[in-house]
């Protein structure tokens, strides 16, 4: 896999700290941080997409010292801030940024920073489904030194799909939210630029109405199977295809050359289910365990949805949260996905 050699830009200069990361490292990052990025659009009326490629870029990955030492994931440094902080170089020596006790807490920082600043009150003038022009008004407003800073953003967020985040937001609390400076709400009368945004994704419900997690390929990486004519994709390290109209598993079973009670098994599934239309259908088994630690439960979300969303085997997803199959769980209910 190619490796990708990024000279950071960050905050208000550009910390010049060399990192270095690969393809699958962006991907991780993106399953990792998609939850809270989501959660902060909800709160502070910031594009997750925007938020997500500012994070990639402005630390690595999570991996440059600023992230590793301070939990600081974009380069914000020491200005009004009474909190700990860190010494990194940039444009001199020893500067002093902003240090969080935990990620989310710099992704919440993130927010504030842009919210409560009047140099950034144009961006919350934007279309929320546009993270062109917001990436296009950060730059213009001063965010980064960087020339190529707004393009960077974009080609992140297209390149890996990211801007399906902002259509996840959509999706869990609502579409026809527009905002005004300082982050308000207001009603918004206007469909959103469907350029600007990624699919929208299918939704749909199994035959006794449970939400079933549903897919588009895009959202997805794809790869090449040598046992069936399906296009297959991967989450968490474990390949997947999309259930089609009409399918059943005896019929994904045979198109993949697995035996039709593994399949069920691998999908959690009982005797009786069968998948509906754009449904994922792992063909292997799931994982132990997710990237992301802790999923916050949605409306109408089954601990088998969860399972299906993260690729990881429900048994150990009740395990770790120690629940049986039945247990009932309720919007803003943690579930953790590894140990």
């Amino acid at each position: 896999m190619k490796k990708i050699i990024c000279l950071l830009g960050c905050l208000l200069g550009g910390v010049a700290v060399f990192a270095q990361y690969n393809e699958q490292d962006i991907r991780d990052y993106i399953e990792q941080y998609a939850d809270v990025a989501v959660k902060k659009m909800h709160e502070y009326k910031i594009p997750a997409s925007i938020t997500v490629a500012q994070g990639i870029f402005e630390s690595a990955c999570g991996k440059s010292r600023l992230a590793t030492e301070g939990n600081n994931h974009f380069g914000i440094k020491c200005h009004e801030w009474d909190g700990d902080t860190i010494l990194v170089d940039d444009d001199e020596l020893q500067e002093c940024f902003r240090k969080y006790a935990s990620v989310e807490d710099s992704y919440n920082d993130h927010s504030l920073f842009l919210t409560n600043r009047k140099r950034y009150a144009n961006l919350f003038q934007l279309d929320i489904m546009d993270y062109k022009s917001w990436a296009r008004t950060l730059k213009q407003d001063g965010y980064a030194t960087n020339p190529q800073y707004a393009d960077r953003l974009i080609s992140l967020i297209e390149r890996f799909n990211i801007a399906r985040l902002d259509t996840l937001y959509q999706q869990t609390y609502g579409s026809g939210i527009a905002q005004t400076s300082g982050g308000q709400t207001l009603t918004q009368t206007t469909k959103p630029n469907a350029s600007s945004s990624a699919p929208t994704k299918p939704s749909g419900t199994d035959k006794t109405g449970k939400k079933v997690f549903t897919a588009i390929g895009s959202e997805y990486p794809s790869d090449q199977s040598p046992f069936t004519y399906r296009k297959v994709f991967k989450n968490n390290n474990t390949y997947f295809v999309i259930a089609e109209k009409g399918d059943t598993y005896a019929k994904i079973a045979q198109d993949i050359q697995v035996m039709v009670d593994n399949l069920r098994k691998f999908n959690d599934a009982g005797p009786d289910d069968e998948p509906v239309e754009n449904e994922i259908v792992y063909v292997e088994a799931k994982a132990r365990g997710s990237a992301m630690r802790i999923h916050t439960v949605q409306a109408g979300e089954t601990l088998r949805y969860i399972s299906q969303r993260y690729g990881v085997q429900l048994r150990y997803i009740l395990k770790y949260n120690m629940l049986e199959e039945n247990s009932v769980i309720h919007p803003g209910d943690q579930i953790l996905l590894r140990r």
